[in-house]
């Protein structure tokens, strides 16, 4: 499963990487730290971007040790820290959460990952000014995000940048609960009847193709023959082959239609899709979100929890796509048909 390549933007100033985080996450984050991984030949590639909330004080370390794994499969020489969060500089007072700062310098060093800058901005917004928690003289104005390179880059390439990562789980949302019960109710009694895998496969196949045309539509038939057609943990697996995830937005659209319309525990199964193709992308937010909601949906759900473990681990979309791949492509023997009336992994 090849990932997508990925243009490459020259980021010239601290000013532009402040501005451009909104982007490398897919959402302006707030109260957050913000760990820009560097790596590559000339140690200056930005290889991966980690946001988490930031701790209490005597969460501090821990936090960092935490972080410390993703950064070093990345193979990272060194970082740059931006912490974003309210406050106040007043020289020559620290800035805000200084003691989080050098606790991530501190258990870096430790693995030999240079803490190269930190910086704190009080939001991601033009004209408010970052500082240096090294050099309180060293400061600056935040560019305009939204005209940034990255922005320009993003929108060309159908990226949606959310206001929040609240904003970004309220797309996967119902946007109307009152048909999820009778839906659940059509769903069971469909599962309940000898269903022929051929013909599952065929739905799916024909969702694929109307995907790439963008002729896809989603009646209330078709959403319960899916949702049956998913259950079947064979069916499903033919949506992991690169010909499907490497299509890119259009069969993330239909993905996010499914986990919108599909009520628990069946939205599992397109969330962990969507999951998949998004990662594969480079969309590591929109992963993580779908996999949030997956397991919501069902907690003990097989797929759900490997995307969930290789992501927390910070392995790279091309290794989790060799271990998606190994999981469940591995040729099965042909199984004669059977009733379908079996939990959802």
């Amino acid at each position: 499963m090849p990932t997508q390549h990925r243009p490459r933007i020259a980021i010239r100033d601290t000013g532009e990487l402040i501005a451009a985080v909104p982007y490398l996450l897919g959402f302006r984050p707030t109260e957050s730290v913000v760990i820009c991984v560097y790596a590559g030949a000339t140690r200056a590639q930005l290889r991966l971007c980690l946001r988490t909330d930031i701790p209490t004080p005597d969460l501090y370390y821990t936090l960092a040790e935490q972080l410390k794994d993703p950064v070093l499969r990345a193979n990272s020489c060194g970082v740059s820290v931006i912490i974003v969060c309210d406050g106040e500089v007043r020289p020559p007072d620290s800035l805000p959460h200084k003691k989080l700062v050098d606790a991530i310098g501190t258990v870096f060093a430790s693995s030999g990952v240079l803490l190269h800058h930190a910086f704190w901005v009080p939001a991601i917004e033009k004209n408010l000014t970052w500082w240096c928690y090294t050099d309180l003289e060293c400061n600056g104005l935040v560019p305009d995000p939204t005209s940034c390179t990255l922005a320009a880059t993003a929108a060309a390439m159908g990226a949606v940048t959310y206001d929040s990562k609240e904003d970004l789980r309220a797309t996967l949302e119902p946007a109307d609960r009152s048909p999820l019960a009778q839906r659940t109710e059509r769903i069971e009694a469909a599962l309940n009847l000898n269903q022929d895998e051929a013909h599952a496969r065929q739905l799916l196949e024909d969702l694929i193709k109307e995907a790439r045309e963008g002729t896809w539509t989603l009646s209330e038939e078709r959403l319960v023959d899916l949702a049956v057609a998913l259950s079947n943990v064979r069916v499903r697996d033919g949506c992991l082959r690169p010909e499907v995830t490497s299509i890119g937005h259009p069969i993330e659209q239909v993905w996010t239609e499914l986990v919108r319309a599909l009520p628990t525990p069946y939205r599992a199964e397109p969330a962990c899709l969507l999951a998949l193709t998004a990662f594969l992308r480079g969309d590591g937010v929109l992963a993580g979100v779908a996999i949030d909601v997956a397991l919501q949906a069902n907690p003990e759900h097989t797929f759900a929890n490997l995307m969930r473990t290789s992501m927390d681990f910070g392995l790279p979309p091309d290794a989790v796509a060799s271990a998606i791949a190994g999981s469940f492509l591995a040729p099965t023997p042909p199984a004669p048909p059977r009733p379908c009336a079996v939990p959802t992994e």
